[in-house]
């Protein structure tokens, strides 16, 4: 059994690396405060680290161009330290940031392998666990039960429990582990795990496969159980999008993999016939465009899905399940902006989305550089009719500057409401 308690008495003195730039707590007018949280995946230390950069939403929203970050945290110090005590290897490549469903915790997987479990207000680590060779995302389920997790190196889908009140993060590798490459075979050729997401009941998962497919886990079996699956005729490679919208699971299937350098597809999962089925609907596509389907985000009773190599945020009215139209976000000071992971404001006015910039360390294919942007950051698009459009403020910079080169790569976004 792994099992992580916190310690108190070591934590009480614990400082973590925090550069306090301004002021918290804001006021958000017709709301409340809100926080932004982007990870940036470079280095801060020898092959280690990547920051956190926590923004002040009214401010970013209201000034895109002049924000910044109210608190940045350095991977590569204290908190670094931390897991690198609790697991023996060096923190990297912080890639997907998620709260929990009453934001009392925030869920960061590094692509070294570790899953950090970190108080949300005190920004203070209470757990880090070590995955494997790779922890690509890990999902904290509404019922706030668990935290399930993709090992693309290791072919491994892991379900973490998670006690938020007992600060307690566990998992055993008996019972929680599901070895994925016992499922491979005609179409379903590559099951590294990409993405997983969980429908609101959270027994669910649904697990977007390298090869192409789908796999869907029932995690509140133990052992955990694939019930249902789609070959990668019916679901194209490599996805990491999925957003349930009016009880319909929309994923997506995108580039960066060799298997699909290029890709933008996106689907609506029929979720009524589960366990014994599921099914899938081809919803968009930008066959034989420079385009790359990755974040996905639910504004209203749209879907947002954001073309990484197609500089837009194509929009999809979940009634009709027919595209709407896409919002521009290419300006003057960022003629490749790179959209990919992307949020909303609690009020629904804003949607927050991570800029890749000129040195993606992840997701890019050599040859077409689908990730590949101009200046790192995090753009804000002002929500219009609904979520039927919007109009892009533009953006607040990230930077990572080393022997005078951009190195920032801005990738995980969420909002702590």
């Amino acid at each position: 059994m792994i099992d992580t308690r916190k310690k108190r008495a070591q934590q009480g003195g614990m400082s973590v690396a925090l550069v306090l730039i301004g002021l918290l707590g804001v006021a958000v007018p017709g709301g409340h405060a809100y926080e932004v949280w982007v990870t940036d995946q470079s280095d801060t230390g020898q092959e280690q680290g990547g920051y956190l950069h926590i923004y002040d939403g009214a401010a970013l929203a209201a000034d895109p161009v002049s924000a910044k970050p109210v608190q940045s945290i350095d991977f590569a110090g204290e908190v670094g330290k931390f897991c690198e005590e609790a697991t023996k290897k060096a923190v990297r490549r912080p890639h997907m940031v998620f709260f929990n469903t009453k934001q009392t915790h925030v869920i960061l997987s590094f692509l070294s392998g570790h899953v950090l479990f970190m108080d949300a207000a005190s920004k203070k680590p209470e757990a880090c666990l070590l995955v494997g060779k790779n922890a690509h995302a890990a999902w904290p389920t509404p019922n706030e039960k668990m935290a399930i997790t993709a090992n693309i190196a290791d072919k491994k889908f892991i379900r973490i429990w998670t006690d938020y009140g007992a600060h307690r993060y566990w998992f055993d590798p008996a019972k929680d582990v599901l070895d994925l490459a016992a499922f491979e075979g005609g179409e379903l050729p590559d099951t590294a795990p990409i993405c997983p997401i969980t429908e609101s009941s959270s027994r669910y998962a649904f697990v977007t496969l390298r090869g192409g497919g789908l796999l869907v886990i029932d995690v509140a079996a133990t052992p955990l159980k694939v019930v249902a699956t789609l070959g990668n005729r019916q679901i194209e490679p490599a996805g990491c999008g999925g957003i349930e919208s009016g009880g319909t699971m929309y994923i997506n299937s995108g580039g960066g993999w060799p298997v699909a350098p290029l890709s933008y597809y996106l689907y609506a999962l029929d979720l009524t016939n589960l366990p014994q089925s599921i099914s899938a609907k081809l919803v968009s596509h930008r066959e034989g465009r420079f385009a790359d389907s990755h974040g996905m985000a639910s504004v209203g009773r749209y879907v947002w899905s954001a073309d990484r190599a197609g500089n837009d945020i194509e929009v999809i009215d979940t009634l009709s399940n027919l595209s709407v139209g896409s919002i521009d976000i290419v300006t003057d000071a960022n003629r490749d902006p790179a959209p990919d992971l992307m949020d909303v404001s609690p009020d629904g006015r804003y949607v927050f989305v991570a800029l890749r910039g000129s040195t993606p360390l992840t997701g890019d294919h050599k040859d077409v550089h689908n990730a590949q942007g101009m200046v790192p950051g995090v753009g804000v698009v002002e929500v219009e009719q609904g979520g039927r459009s919007g109009r892009y403020k533009g953006q607040a910079t990230v930077t990572n500057l080393k022997d005078g080169k951009e190195t920032a790569d801005p990738h995980g976004i969420a909002v702590r409401k």
